[in-house]
């Protein structure tokens, strides 16, 4: 029985051992595995760090190198103007003046100046006569005040229509759908061909607010002719409009409805009209045109009246 009893507790003892063997061996690699991790991300740290390090350095190396070439090229033109500027050749022992150098420079350059501002007075001179009708009938309304005219402070204050080139969500959301040809072209003076307010189609409504509050007179509307037309088409003209004048608080004073006659003779054209009581505001219905049937221009907008 005795004998029995040692065996069965070094039996035990010898299992014991073997599972604290076993354990020390599993911790002992959970340790190293641990340990070998982190050595790893240690060392992809060094490597990323040392690779950021190197992309930096090398960066700095590259520009100052490209700045070095820059200064370099630069030095050497500064010498070889020096070279030219400061050189004195010797003829019966006198030197050239710098400012003759730079005389004869200037002599060559103004010739081509000259024939160049010749060819502009005869081609000035040969579309004068073209537009001598246009002339007369734009002195003649600047006699008057304009009263729509952007350089007295008239402004468009609302916008229905649709642009004539696409839009976009960054062109709506800057306010700049109607960057090419905007409604503030209406308000001012210049009469080059596609120097004008451009829309979609031929509807929409513009509002204006007058440099001051009139009694609203006349009205006038300003398109180019055919001649001036790059491709001799006008039919983006506007053609049948209502005009509606604006008192107080939105109070609406229709004004009626009229039409522009797209007549090459007279693309000027007024419109007699009369507001009872001073207004600022001023709103432009357009209808239709004469015959595009992609888009309508408006050149030019004006308001008279008396204070």
């Amino acid at each position: 029985m005795l004998n029995t009893s040692n065996e069965i507790i070094l039996t035990e003892v010898i299992s014991s051992q073997i599972y604290i063997e076993r354990i020390s061996i599993i911790y002992l690699d959970n340790l190293s595995l641990n340990i070998m991790v982190v050595i790893n991300r240690v060392c992809l740290c060094y490597l990323i760090t040392t690779c950021l390090i190197s992309a930096f350095v090398y960066t700095l190396i590259y520009h100052n190198l490209l700045y070095m070439k820059k200064i370099q090229k630069l030095s050497e033109s500064v010498d070889e103007i020096a070279h030219v500027v400061f050189q004195t050749p010797k003829i019966g022992r006198e030197a050239y003046d710098l400012s003759e150098l730079v005389d004869d420079k200037v002599k060559k350059r103004l010739t081509g100046i000259w024939n160049e501002l010749f060819a502009l007075k005869k081609m000035i001179k040969r579309d004068d006569k073209s537009r001598s009708k246009n002339e007369i009938s734009i002195t003649k309304l600047e006699e008057r005040v304009n009263y729509a005219s952007d350089q007295l402070g008239a402004k468009i204050v609302h916008l229905e229509a649709t642009p004539h080139c696409p839009s976009n969500f960054i062109k709506s959301w800057m306010g700049a759908d109607f960057l090419t040809n905007p409604p503030i072209k209406l308000l001012q003076s210049g009469m080059e061909p596609g120097n004008c307010f451009t829309f979609k189609n031929d509807e929409a409504n513009v509002t204006i607010q007058l440099a001051h509050s009139i009694f609203i007179d006349e009205i006038l509307l300003d398109h180019i002719t055919k001649k001036q037309s790059p491709i001799g088409d006008t039919s983006s003209a506007p053609k049948d409009f209502r005009i509606v004048a604006i008192h107080g608080d939105l109070y609406e004073i229709p004004l009626g409805n009229y039409k522009f006659n797209n007549d090459p003779d007279e693309p000027l054209q007024r419109y007699a009209v009369e507001t009872p009581h001073p207004v600022e505001f001023l709103r432009l219905e357009f209808k239709s045109n004469h015959g595009n049937p992609n888009y309508t221009s408006i050149y030019r907008v004006a308001v008279f009246g008396k204070l």
